[in-house]
């Protein structure tokens, strides 16, 4: 039987190092390699017809327990693995009456913080038994990565029991730990993060991954998790720590505002927010981090967010050294120094780009 296409596109994508592969009908393949997309030359990959963009779909999607249809599909979220080379978390989605497949690629070796590059300060972070933990970024910016890098680290230390809720899986964590990792497909082993949420507390865990919180009730019952005494773990999409908890904060209608923010005051242990940007030899990329640790301080200006929110990018900078804290363009400021991003790139993804032109001496 001959190799299908897709698997060959996959298997291209896995030998070229990309994250993402994007087919669309009737517009090139393309990969995402180092964060930039670059298109294979119609000589070597043919424009995908609608019929050829289905029949793929139709080939990753055979093994699943009830294969779905996808003419009259909008989307469809699953995982594939290509045997022996890499797993992916596959998005099929109708677009212009059309369809088209972004593939992501999953390493099957969980990284480790040294893989990632990431400070020790995240070590530190692992170590808190309950509370609040909060990974942050942009879609495609590593979120998933460093929290499986940090549930994997925790399993190997201590005897724990974690829920995962995943949409898809997507990291297969190892048996021999001392730890272990129950992980929970949304679509296939629960319906959905809020009845997950409620079984998790039904399993025995010590630690919960509550997936992306971004509507009320999951933020609720993550906060509830937590202040059970359990440790939870979840993603949101957000861009800096202060816009982390103003985001979770807008689920909330006005005049349910200051008692989830007195919840999170309580309960938040930490926030990760991390953005990638492109080596400067060319060779991959590296993340940069924002880290939040809630200190006494923190604590009291998330009570006074009002008034008191914007001191914490101050504080974070000034506990750096104390605490591991830090701002993104304190962090850009680092990897510019140390050669590893150009200042462009470090411009481009700060968040005051005035004040970070001042930073370097280019004012």
């Amino acid at each position: 039987m001959s190799e299908h296409l897709i698997d060959k596109l996959l298997l291209l994508t896995e030998k070229n190092d990309a994250s993402d592969l994007l087919v669309r009908t009737n517009d090139p393949v393309r990969l995402r390699i180092n964060g930039k997309w670059v298109t294979l030359p119609k000589g070597k990959v043919s424009i995908p017809t609608r019929e050829s963009v289905i029949d793929m779909i139709d080939h990753l999607a055979r093994s699943l327990p009830m294969p779905p249809q996808v003419e009259g599909s909008n989307n469809l979220d699953f995982q594939y693995t290509l045997e022996n080379v890499a797993h992916f978390r596959i998005h099929a989605m109708a677009t212009s009456r059309n369809y088209g497949i972004v593939a992501r690629r999953v390493p099957q070796i969980i990284p480790s913080f040294e893989d990632l590059k990431l400070p020790p300060v995240i070590r530190d972070i692992c170590q808190f038994r309950n509370g609040l933990i909060l990974v942050a970024g942009a879609t495609g910016s590593g979120k998933s990565t460093t929290l499986a890098s940090m549930l994997h680290s925790i399993i190997q230390e201590r005897p724990v029991h974690v829920v995962s809720l995943e949409d898809p899986i997507e990291f297969q964590y190892p048996t021999n730990c001392m730890g272990t990792v129950t992980q929970r497909e949304v679509g296939a082993d629960v319906d959905n993060y809020t009845q997950g949420l409620h079984d998790a507390m039904r399993e025995a865990p010590d630690i919960i991954v509550a997936g992306e919180v971004r509507d009320k009730q999951v933020i609720q019952l993550a906060l509830t998790a937590a202040e059970t005494g359990h440790l939870v773990g979840a993603t949101v999409h957000a861009t800096t720590a202060i816009g982390t908890i103003q985001r979770m904060m807008g689920a909330f209608s006005l005049d349910e505002q200051n008692a989830f923010m007195e919840r999170m005051a309580e309960s938040l242990r930490a926030i990760i927010v991390q953005k990638l940007l492109p080596i400067k030899s060319g060779k991959g990329r590296i993340v940069s981090l924002e880290i939040l640790i809630r200190k006494s301080v923190i604590k009291q200006f998330i009570m006074d967010w009002e008034d008191k929110s914007q001191e914490i990018p101050r504080a974070l900078e000034e506990g750096h050294n104390l605490y591991g804290t830090q701002t993104f363009d304190q962090h850009l400021q680092t990897l510019v120094e140390q050669d590893l991003v150009t200042f462009e790139e470090a411009r481009a993804a700060a968040t005051y780009q005035e004040d970070f032109d001042m930073r370097m001496g280019k004012n």
